[in-house]
């Protein structure tokens, strides 16, 4: 009889905890917010109160909760200059049935706080007439402005060459409702920097780094200065990394300035292998591009490049270019360049150039060069496309803005460029024509932006304008478009114009400063004058997907492309690989 008593017990409690667990009403739950109102506040509008508080109607409510919310409209009237505030009480009214809750927070703002004044003393340095407070006298005091005003002040007594300067609060004084503030300030000695000092170089020479900086010997300590000589090292093309600096003292307040920097391989091979399918009827063709690149030569900081590419079985271009850093110790550097390209067999086109690139600012440059082109026309070239030969000479002037975190592969940033040329072409005299003025006009501009944590949208604009006199204007002067370096999912150099306009929308994820999955959409546009006459324009779009992706023997990119009339088995694809050594 016991036995079954005990069991009909057993039974119960399961049949409790059966019920509290899920079956039944849930007994523990937490009443919902239903409402919320203020009472007393006169400064600020209820609806703005109850955001502070962060509740939201709805949600379930705990004396926890509750208390948080409190703390948190405390905190921000503080911050809002309220410094007296309190809240009376809060009442809790609950439904009969204990399912909702409505708050009643009972509130006292208090007198709003004024800034009486700042009296710094022990400070032999005025403070600048440009300094514009944002605490003022005779105003309500909000925390933020005068924590910002203080720091202003020590980093004026830094950028005076003070590095070791203190502003220490001694006391407050509160009378009323007015509040004066009293500091010391210990501005420290003046710091002389001696030299520049770069450690964790294996290949560049030290002095090489140095005057990247801009930092002369003599110069007195400034953040500012010192920020943007980081950020130039930074910058730098064989430059991976670069610590934030330290001060070595050398006596009598004279200190060399000291980064760590991790180099970069900065020295790169650069191959792409694409196949173009031919027409109907025929066959389809391997093309194949070639760049080695050298940005920081025998670790001078001098660049050199050599290009070559095969567009087709008639087309081929070889490319130098080489750069001189910093002549006569002044930071602009001169180059040279040199192009030679054969063209469906019947003519050469031949580019020479030297110029001077001067940087303005540490993401703006200047370049200006002259050049001589020659074009070169077998007696083919002369017969079926009415070439002669000619040589053209002129200059050009370009500005090079860059914003971007990582170039090869950035998160955000800018990068606009823009050029314009002008020229006299003279033709031999078996053509019969006289001198040709001629003008270019280039731009190009690129947004790369975060969207959601690692994927990236970027954005690229490319304008090609051609002015010349010759109507119309002979295929050698005419720009081209398509291919993997401009209009995706057609064959290099499938389209000609003496306006050519290209721009591609990347939705991008990446991976790392060398990786990355994309999947775009590139639109393009040229006009010309055919030899049958009239004006052609056209407007073809691609699109595709690709990747990047670094690993030991190199960044392996893959492209797959499909142009506007495009079917799989017509679609383009290039594989490519960067080696950096």
């Amino acid at each position: 009889m016991i036995f079954n008593r005990s069991k009909r017990a057993v039974y119960s409690i399961i049949s409790c905890l059966i019920l509290l667990s899920g079956w039944g009403i849930p007994v523990f739950a937490q009443p919902e917010l239903r409402s919320v109102v203020m009472e007393g506040n006169r400064a600020f509008s209820e609806r703005r109160l109850i955001d502070w508080t962060g509740l939201k109607i709805g949600r379930p409510v705990t004396g926890q909760i509750v208390d948080e919310a409190a703390n948190r409209l405390i905190l921000k009237l503080t911050e809002e200059g309220c410094y007296f505030c309190v809240i009376d009480s809060i009442i809790r009214d609950y439904s009969p049935d204990s399912t909702s809750i409505a708050l009643t927070f009972f509130l006292n703002e208090g007198e709003r706080l004024i800034f009486k004044g700042l009296d710094i003393a022990g400070d032999s340095v005025a403070v600048s007439d440009r300094f514009m407070p944002l605490a003022q006298p005779g105003k309500p005091l909000y925390a933020s402005d005068l924590e910002s005003d203080l720091w202003d002040i020590l980093k004026q007594r830094e950028e005076a060459g003070h590095p070791f300067a203190r502003l220490d609060i001694k006391g407050m004084r509160l009378q009323g409702d007015s509040l004066s503030v009293q500091a010391k300030m210990t501005a420290g000695p003046v710091a002389t920097l001696a030299s520049v000092r770069i450690i964790g170089l294996e290949h560049t020479k030290p002095k090489v780094i140095a005057r990247e900086t801009r930092i002369v010997p003599g110069q007195l300590y400034s953040p500012s200065c010192v920020e943007k000589a980081r950020e130039r090292i930074r910058r730098l093309p064989y430059i991976d990394e670069v610590s934030p600096p330290a001060l070595v003292p050398l006596g009598s307040n004279r200190y060399d300035l000291l980064f760590q920097v991790k180099e970069a391989r900065s020295n790169s091979f650069d191959g792409v292998v694409g196949y173009q399918p031919g027409a109907e009827g025929e066959e389809g063709e391997v093309t194949g591009l070639l760049d080695l690149s050298f940005m920081n030569l025998f670790g001078t900081g001098r660049r050199a490049m050599i290009h070559w590419e095969r567009i087709s079985e008639y087309q081929q271009a070889l490319s130098l270019f080489y750069e001189e850093p910093w002549i006569a110790g002044l930071p602009f550097n001169l180059w040279g360049a040199f192009r030679q390209e054969i063209l469906d067999s019947l003519y050469l086109e031949r580019f020479v150039a030297a110029g001077v690139t001067v940087p303005a600012l540490d993401v703006l440059s200047f370049k200006g060069s002259i050049f001589q082109e020659e074009v070169l026309p077998d007696s083919s070239g002369r017969v079926y496309l009415g070439i002669y030969k000619s040589k053209e000479q002129g200059g050009v002037l370009e500005a090079e803005y860059d914003t971007r975190d990582y170039i090869d592969n950035p998160t955000r940033g800018w990068y606009y460029r823009s050029m314009v040329s002008a020229s006299v072409k003279d033709y031999e005299a078996a053509a019969g024509l006289e001198n040709v003025d001629i003008r270019h006009y280039e731009t190009d501009a690129e947004w790369s932006h975060p969207i959601i944590g690692r994927q990236i949208l970027n954005l690229q604009v490319h304008g090609r304008y051609l002015q010349s006199d010759e109507d119309p204007i002979p295929q050698p002067d005419l720009y081209r478009l398509g291919g993997t370096r401009s209009l995706r999912g057609y064959r290099e150099d499938q389209f000609l114009g003496y306006v050519v306009a290209w721009g591609s929308v990347e939705y991008r994820l990446w991976l790392d400063k060398q990786s990355r999955l994309y999947a775009f959409f590139n639109q393009g546009y040229y006009e010309w004058t055919p030899p049958t006459g009239g004006t052609e324009k056209k407007y073809p779009w691609g699109y595709g997907v690709g990747f990047r992706q670094g690993t030991r023997i190199g960044i392996i990119g893959f492209d797959f492309a499909l142009g506007q009339d495009d079917v799989f088995s017509t679609a383009k694809v290039h594989f490519r690989i960067i080696n950096r050594f």
